[in-house]
């Protein structure tokens, strides 16, 4: 019976969780995170033609800009700011929706990815994940 050389476990350990880690998190670094299956929002789309776009999910990558309002048992309605790839392409603020059901605080500079369904002119704000 032969003797497994204990540099392979002290090598080959480490070596498999790495693999493991990198499988797992490497999806939710490449950019869009559990939200990476969804086309991206074009907000230059939304503000043209609105009604267009209208029952699709989109993703949005945003930084929370203010809180516009707030109703007990309905919702709130945030000031967004879509984080653009190319930051020389300035989009301004953009309002989005918030049903109730979430249990998400929200402050000033707080960034999220989330999905979106546009209804009539609004953008409702199905799930979300800060990052």
């Amino acid at each position: 019976m032969s003797k497994i050389n204990p540099l392979f476990f002290a090598l080959g350990i480490p070596v498999v969780v790495i693999v493991i880690l990198v499988v797992l998190v490497a999806p939710r670094m490449s950019g869009g995170g559990k939200f990476a299956d969804l086309t991206p929002l074009s907000v230059e789309k939304y503000r043209s033609d609105w009604s267009s776009l209208q029952g699709n999910l989109y993703r949005l990558d945003c930084q929370v800009e203010q809180q516009l309002a707030f109703v007990e048992g309905r919702g709130r309605v945030l000031a967004v700011k879509p984080i653009e790839k190319d930051p020389t392409r300035s989009t301004g603020r953009i309002p989005v929706f918030v049903p109730a059901g979430s249990a998400d605080s929200f402050e000033v500079g707080q960034r999220f990815k989330c999905r979106l369904r546009v209804t009539r002119d609004l953008l409702v704000v199905e799930a979300l994940e800060r990052f």
